[in-house]
């Protein structure tokens, strides 16, 4: 084999390692075991393990238990947009693909497979990028969590918070002709108006 031929041969050999290599990295699964309790309205199945592993590392120190709080992220995201449910779910993509990981937070790994504190250094690398749209991401994932969990009637006792201090009066019964019980409180006439 002349010398010419084997550069050849070892330059276009090593390009098809390369390809070979980014194409498994981002075909890498993560960790799957994490499964919905009940349906899903928006996110994928594969998007809900890598929002609960977020909402662990987010919420840690709280009471929050990360599988309830996926699935009301998941039940919020049923009034956004359907663009802004696509970009949820990529979002959710980039933070676990492995090649999008080596790229952009230095780690090769999917981030259902990290450590916690590999997760909270790839989330801290995210809010601190100099690249808005990732920072910009973190941040929404950060709230969502955050909303989804202080919502809840659980967290109240988390942050010393009573409740409401009113309680809503169940609305009369509607019919077509309007409704069905009147309060006898309520004038039937307001000044001279009948």
């Amino acid at each position: 084999m002349e010398r010419r031929s084997f550069l050849k041969v070892g330059v276009v050999g090593s390009l098809l390692l390369a390809v070979g290599g980014v194409s498994t990295l981002a075909l890498w699964p993560g960790d799957a075991s994490v499964q919905p309790t009940r349906p899903l309205h928006v996110l994928s199945p594969s998007s809900f393990p890598v929002l609960v592993a977020a909402a662990a590392r987010i919420l840690n120190g709280t009471t929050a238990n990360p599988t309830e709080i996926a699935h009301r992220v998941d039940e919020a995201l049923r009034f956004t947009f359907v663009e802004a449910r696509v970009d949820v779910d990529r979002l959710f993509g980039l933070l676990e693909n492995a090649l999008g990981g080596l790229l952009l937070r230095g780690s090769a790994r999917p981030f259902t497979l990290l450590d916690e504190a590999a997760q909270d250094a790839a989330l801290t690398t995210w809010r601190d990028s100099d690249v808005g749209l990732l920072r910009g991401a973190y941040q929404a994932l950060r709230k969502l969590c955050l909303a989804a969990h202080y919502a809840s009637a659980d967290a109240f006792v988390e942050v010393g918070y009573g409740g409401p201090s009113l309680n809503k009066p169940e609305a009369p019964a509607v019919t077509a002709r309007g409704a069905l019980a009147v309060d006898d409180a309520v004038p039937a006439t307001i000044d001279g108006m009948p």
